[in-house]
């Protein structure tokens, strides 16, 4: 389950309101007898449901801006809609972070060049900034500047 909703938009303020106003509509139009309330209900769930399950993340968020912003002056609702984001934002931050395709293709493609150069070179990661750098192997003690920091640092290859 986890796998699949990786990428995905996830429950944000707006779906989270469609929901319950699809609630709200199904319940009235249970209790009134209004048979074309429930199916309008029924749409707004699915939508909400949908933009959840949407990978489309950039239009989601922009969506969910607009409305979080048209409902921040209006008394009342924009509170609610607030409380309901307290939690959204950072989820949706640490969901997000390091599973875009090209994170993965990038690393995909560090393993490959790693395991091809296993027996001619050693991979090593500096210690101040996390570049991951490669050394030649057999070589002994050696010294070696990180290209992103400068850094210097001594290791045996």
């Amino acid at each position: 389950m986890n796998d699949f909703i990786k990428g995905r938009n996830g429950a944000d303020e707006l779906t989270i309101v469609m929901g319950f106003v699809g609630i709200v509509i199904a319940m009235i139009g249970s209790i009134a007898h209004i048979q074309w309330l429930s199916w309008i209900a029924i749409a707004v769930i699915v939508i909400g449901v949908l933009r959840g399950l949407s990978k489309n993340i950039d239009a989601r968020r922009k969506e969910n801006a607009a409305f979080v912003a048209a409902t921040a002056n209006v008394p009342g609702l924009g509170k609610f809609v607030a409380s309901l984001g307290s939690g959204t934002a950072a989820a949706n931050a640490s969901r997000t972070a390091g599973t875009s395709k090209e994170d993965f293709e990038r690393a995909k493609r560090t393993a490959k060049k790693m395991w091809k150069g296993r027996k001619t070179k050693a991979y090593l990661k500096c210690p101040n900034c996390g570049q991951m750098l490669s050394v030649p192997k057999g070589k002994g003690k050696i010294r070696v500047t990180c290209p992103k920091c400068h850094a210097k640092m001594e290791t045996s290859s």
